[in-house]
């Protein structure tokens, strides 16, 4: 009886065997390889759609994070660091790069990267040549969206490319009545680690957070200026790396421009393929 109550229990034994294996070897791919996510936002339009799925690259290998890479990282705020939500953005500053962020797009080291065709901006259109520009946006298959009433007319937002067929659309009388909202450009350099940084007005903003989780007690902020053990300092010796992330739908996302830079230690890694979207051509492609 025993020997075949043995018997019987070995197919069982082999189950458990093989799903224990598979446990091992999936956890440990998922924690420090390869993992898939769910976009929840539409801060990536159009590079990548709320609901798709992706799998994201942790390796720690050269180009992850990377150059004008979608990336996927934690909050760096120290008010999140119990929840640590995540963020899906662009990035562009590497440490130590000299960024100048403008309407034409992002000079990083004095080299001009314009805005992708697939961002998304914020526009206005007249009261008075509203209708005109919905019949042109239907005719040009373009998507209403973020549609507003504001004081004199209607905000909305376009891709870049969107914006380049409706002017061609457009009679030249109709363009005047059809604005591209213009931010104020600004200058930044990356933290890079082990390395004197310059704290101008700026960088200050955009460190706070940064220095804060650094230097602990030890940093205090004061009418704008840094305190280090109560002395006041225009440098700060960082002990990582840090990256700036901006989102292609930059007027409906959150980024660098809230969140500051970017630790190295938030990062979770490059955007790398989209495997299932509504948008079957999109399924099975690179994240670009």
């Amino acid at each position: 009886m025993n020997r075949k109550g043995d018997f019987r229990s070995r197919p069982y034994v082999g189950w458990v065997v093989t799903i224990v294996i598979a446990f091992l070897i999936v956890i440990p791919v998922r924690r420090f390889c390869i993992e898939s996510y769910r976009i929840s936002t539409d801060a990536m339009e159009e590079a990548l759609h709320q609901g798709d799925y992706i799998l994201v690259n942790k390796l720690p290998l050269d180009g992850n994070p990377g150059r004008n890479k979608v990336v996927l990282f934690t909050s760096p705020l120290l008010k999140d660091t119990a929840s640590s939500p995540l963020f899906l953005s662009r990035c562009i500053g590497m440490p130590g790069d000299t960024i100048l962020v403008s309407n034409d797009g992002y000079e990083v080291n004095g080299k001009l990267l314009p805005h992708s065709p697939r961002s998304l901006n914020t526009y206005f259109i007249t009261q008075k040549g509203a209708d005109d520009f919905l019949k042109a946006l239907q005719k040009l298959k373009i998507p209403v969206r973020n549609w507003k009433n504001e004081t004199f007319g209607f905000s909305f937002s376009l891709t870049t490319f969107e914006e380049y067929q409706l002017r061609e659309e457009l009679p030249e009388e109709m363009n005047v009545h059809f604005i591209r909202n213009q931010a104020a450009p600004y200058k930044l350099v990356v933290p890079r680690k082990g390395r004197a940084y310059r704290l101008d007005e700026a960088a200050l903003t955009a460190c706070k957070e940064a220095i804060l989780a650094e230097a602990g007690e030890k940093a205090a902020f004061r009418d704008g200026k840094l305190y280090l053990d109560g002395r006041e300092t225009t440098f700060f010796f960082f002990e990582q790396d840090y990256y700036w992330m901006l989102s292609d739908n930059v007027n409906e996302s959150v980024d660098s421009r809230h969140l500051g830079f970017i630790p190295r230690d938030r990062i979770i890694g490059n955007a790398w393929f989209c495997w299932f979207s509504r948008d079957k051509q999109r399924i099975f492609k690179p994240v670009n």
